[in-house]
This record gives C-alpha cells, sequence and structure tokens, in this order.
C-alpha cells in the first residue's frame, strides 16, 4: 500500500474519531440544557420544601421477617483414592493411519505477499 494511502486512512480514522466525539458533546450538551429547563430554581426549591406531619401515622406496620441459615453442606470423605486402570490397547499389528498431502498453488500475478511500496 502506497505512503498516500495510509495517510488518507489515517484521516479518515480521525474524521470518523472527531465525528462521533462532536456527536457525543452535542448530545450532552442538549441534555444538560433540557435538564436545567425542567428543574426549578434552588432558591424556590429551598423556601418550598415541605415538612413532614409529627401527628400522621404510618399506613402500614413494620415488618419483621426471619430468614433460616442455610445448612452446613454434607462433608464426603474419600478413603482412598482409585486404582490407575491402564489404557486397553487392542491386540495385533497397529495399521498405520492414511498420509494426506496438501498442494498449495503458488499465488498468480507476481505477488509475493511482501508490503513494498510499488
Amino acid at each position: 500500500m502506497g505512503s498516500i494511502h495510509r495517510v488518507g486512512l489515517v484521516i479518515a480514522g480521525l474524521a470518523t474519531v472527531l465525528t462521533i466525539a462532536a456527536a457525543f458533546v452535542v448530545a450532552g450538551y442538549t441534555s444538560a440544557r433540557q435538564a436545567a429547563a425542567a428543574t426549578p430554581v434552588v432558591a424556590d426549591a429551598v423556601t418550598s420544601t415541605a415538612t413532614p406531619d409529627p401527628t400522621a401515622s404510618p399506613t402500614l406496620d413494620p415488618q419483621i421477617i426471619y430468614i433460616a441459615p442455610v445448612p452446613s453442606p454434607a462433608v464426603i470423605h474419600v478413603p482412598a483414592p482409585a486404582a490407575q486402570v491402564a489404557p486397553q490397547t487392542p491386540a495385533g499389528p497397529q495399521p498405520t493411519p492414511p498420509v494426506i498431502h496438501v498442494v498449495v498453488p503458488a499465488p498468480g500475478g507476481g505477488d509475493d505477499g511482501g508490503g513494498g511500496d510499488d
């Protein structure tokens, strides 16, 4: 690949990154503007804070829930490891596996796969 192509790829990559970054900035800016427009002024929020009524009673009584602990798992004692069993081989001569030859043709057109600036 020529050096001019590499420069073009670098410029295209930077343009893509900058475009995506700009989209995130614009999205954040617009959502911040919408959030600022939707929230009331802080001074109004401090003066209009509701105080709870001390004579109010809760609608439901609190409930106490007891959870039973998980029982301990059973302990399994292994007295001795299992005896080693030798793999069994069939009797008689072993057949030789077939040999597979794969022939790959050379690439045509004189391209040797190198990265020269031709």
